[in-house]
């Protein structure tokens, strides 16, 4: 088995999730399409997926967890049963995937970040266009993120060396909204807090009225990525002590302990919590206050 691959200084997993609403709960249709990874034709297993992506940057899993998708350096990959895997769309195949937005109101609007820039399908992932004007060119993106408030999407992209740009539009235009002096390796908006959260290179940070803030973790150093759960709201980070969850105000150290550390943390589906992705690169999923191997 391939061992995970890792870019940038210190904890430098990328996650995105599907997507939330600003009702203060993730809706589960902001999630990947199990129809559409049921329509795939699995052809790869997961180490083909391994060889040919190289490194895998984000994960999530289908409301049903009947499903997992990977975003690597080289496409867009999902599950399809049977321990096999298929490429979600060939137009990506060459595309570096840092994250990607599912929109709750609208699943087949799916918007993609990576080093091209952002790309954008209407058709629930069959065809893609460019979705990046105001975007330094290139853009080098190293994290994506996406909120649905009322009629409008909200999308975050950080952009290496510049910060993080958005868009309120859809994508069609986008604007520098914060200036960041340091990496970002991850980042997803909590709408319980309306505050988009941020794994950066030194600390947890989120912003508050145009200022960043360092959010403390008790214990942990290093930040490798988080998420918000889309059924519960709860925000979870994934550190060199393990995973953390942020409920009622406090954090707190889950008691089920990983095989191995997890560089990436996700929502799960159906009876699972939490889905993550180890140093080695296997896949693990938290059911029942226990962490066992997906698939």
């Amino acid at each position: 088995m391939n061992s995970f691959k890792r870019w940038g200084i210190g904890a430098v997993a990328v996650l995105l999730l599907g997507g939330c609403s600003d009702s203060g709960n993730v809706q589960e249709k902001s999630a990947p399409s199990s129809v559409m990874a049921a329509a795939l034709q699995g052809d790869l297993t997961y180490q083909d997926v391994l060889e040919k992506g190289e490194t895998i940057h984000t994960l999530a899993m289908t409301p049903d967890a009947a499903y997992v998708w990977v975003g690597t350096h080289a496409g867009l990959y999902s599950s399809t049963g049977g321990g096999l895997w298929g490429l979600l769309s060939p137009q990506l195949e060459q595309f570096d995937i840092v994250g990607w937005f599912v929109d709750p109101e609208d699943s087949e609007h799916i918007y993609v970040g990576g080093n091209e820039g952002v790309r954008r399908s209407t058709d629930g992932g069959k065809n893609w266009t460019p979705a990046s004007n105001g975007l330094p060119e290139p853009a080098q993106i190293r994290s994506f993120a996406g909120t649905r408030q009322g009629e409008k999407v909200r999308l975050f992209a950080f952009v290496s060396g510049e910060g993080i740009y958005q868009s309120t539009d859809k994508g069609e235009t986008w604007s520098l909204w914060q200036p960041m002096d340091q990496e970002v390796y991850a980042m997803d908006f909590d709408p319980k807090e309306n505050r988009l959260y941020v794994a950066a290179q030194f600390s947890l940070l989120y912003n508050e009225e145009g200022q960043w803030k360092t959010e403390e973790i008790p214990e942990a150093e290093q930040i490798y990525s988080l998420s918000v759960n889309r059924r519960t709201g709860v925000l979870a980070v994934a550190t060199e002590k393990g995973v953390y969850e942020k409920i009622d105000g406090e954090w707190r150290l889950l008691d089920a302990r990983s095989p191995e550390k997890l560089i990436v943390i996700a929502s799960g589906g159906g009876d699972t919590k939490w889905v993550g992705i180890g140093e080695s690169a296997l896949i693990y999923k938290l059911s029942d206050n226990r962490w066992t191997k997906w698939n």
